[in-house]
């Protein structure tokens, strides 16, 4: 039996993963929260120029950013409790989230929902 073979800390392991997982939800979670609720406030704001003008897309889009609102809101909460507590988000190491590319992921989900409402409230 080879005794040169190292022992696993099996609680250190556990205990850096799940380190690793809260750094992700809090760091990138609001990142994308942030982006997505930008995002869900120019639809907002479109929603309420279309509905001022009668228009029948102005109805659905307002109900879009609300839902998608509230959702970016529960995803932005874990970075606002590392925010208010530590004055930081925590460091993430080399990742770089470009806004670009969080903007094009929010706007396909945008397209979608909103396609989904429309059909829902339409037909």
């Amino acid at each position: 039996m080879d005794t040169n073979v190292q022992s696993i800390n099996l609680d250190a392991v556990i205990a850096n993963v799940w380190h690793a997982i809260g750094i992700v939800v809090c760091t990138v979670g609001f990142e994308a929260a942030v982006h997505g609720l930008i995002l869900a406030c120019l639809i907002g704001l479109l929603g309420l120029y279309l509905r001022k003008q009668k228009h029948k897309t102005g109805v659905p889009l307002l109900a879009v950013f609300r839902k998608l609102s509230i959702f970016c809101i529960l995803l932005m909460i874990p970075g606002l409790i590392a925010l208010s507590t530590a004055g930081q988000l925590p460091h993430v190491g080399s990742l770089k989230l470009p806004s670009i590319g969080l903007f094009a992921f929010w706007s396909l989900i945008l397209v979608h929902l909103t396609a989904e409402e429309m059909n829902f409230q339409w037909f």
